[in-house]
């Protein structure tokens, strides 16, 4: 039993290293957006947008420079990482108090 309880204490370490590592995130999804043509030129602008839920479930609009919209999609990816790594250290978690009983 008490190796058991020690090898998801470990699985429990290993999970939150690994989240630790994931560097910089942000939540939420990268729109692209055609905007009119501009006051002087002609054609249409293409626009980046990072959509997310701000505090009290209000949802937020930043714009994001095409230059910098790779750099988003990864910040964007190790956010749903993370989330995949907490929801997994919340199972082990649950399975080490079922063992401690």
């Amino acid at each position: 039993m008490q190796n058991r309880r020690q090898n998801l204490q470990n699985r429990i370490d290993a999970c939150a290293a690994r989240m630790a590592e994931l560097g910089a995130m942000l939540k939420g999804t990268v729109s692209k957006v055609r905007l009119g043509p501009r006051k002087r030129g002609n054609g249409q602008r293409i626009a980046y947008l990072l959509t997310y839920k701000g505090a009290g479930n209000r949802t937020k609009t930043v714009y994001v420079p095409a230059d910098r919209v790779a750099e988003v999609g990864r910040m964007i990816n190790n956010h749903r990482k993370a989330r995949a790594f907490l929801d997994r250290i919340v199972e082990l978690n649950v399975a080490l108090f079922k063992s401690r009983r």
